[in-house]
């Protein structure tokens, strides 16, 4: 999925290095549900918060 083509449902995934590093919950409106540490728990975040690698469907 082209991330200027993501629907709700999808999946946001960010790199750390080389690898992939975290996985958000694309929620619509540019925003993303994710748990950023155990300290500060579930957040919702503009999905360009950090630089998104790429995203994935996982619905039909």
């Amino acid at each position: 999925v082209s991330l200027s083509d993501v629907q709700p449902g999808d999946l946001i995934f960010y790199k750390n290095g080389s690898s992939i590093g975290h996985v958000a919950l694309y929620i619509g409106n540019g925003q993303v549900v994710h748990a950023s540490s155990p300290e500060s728990g579930i957040k919702i975040s503009n999905m360009y918060y950090r630089t998104p690698y790429c995203a994935r469907s996982i619905l039909g």
